[in-house]
C-alpha cells in the first residue's frame, strides 16, 4: 500500500541562499511606521564608529511573532518597566 501525500500539510523547504554573507551584529533598532510597517536595523559598534550590518522590513504582526520566537530561544521573557513618575494601580 503507497501513503498517500498531503500537499497541504507537506512542510515548506527552506532554500538557502547561500550568496548571503553572515553578520555580527551587537545592536539594533526599531522604528515602527504608522501604517505598521517595520524597520528593523542590524548594527555593529566598533571602535571607528557604529555601522550598519542589514536592513529588513516586515509588518508589526510579523515582528511580534520574531519578538516571541526571539524569547523562546532565549528563555528570555523581558518584564515591561513601569514609567518613571506612573501611579500604580491595583486590579481589583
Amino acid at each position: 500500500m503507497t501513503k498517500k501525500i498531503d500537499k497541504e500539510n507537506k512542510p515548506l523547504e527552506i532554500n538557502l541562499n547561500t550568496n548571503l554573507n553572515s553578520i555580527w551584529a551587537d545592536n539594533f533598532t526599531i522604528d515602527i511606521r504608522e501604517d505598521n510597517i517595520c524597520l528593523i536595523r542590524f548594527l555593529t559598534g566598533l571602535p571607528e564608529g557604529i555601522f550598519e550590518q542589514a536592513r529588513i522590513m516586515t509588518s508589526k504582526e510579523d515582528l511580534k511573532k520574531f519578538i516571541d520566537a526571539l524569547c523562546q530561544v532565549s528563555t528570555y521573557y523581558p518584564i515591561k518597566k513601569e514609567k518613571k513618575g506612573a501611579k500604580k494601580t491595583t486590579k481589583k
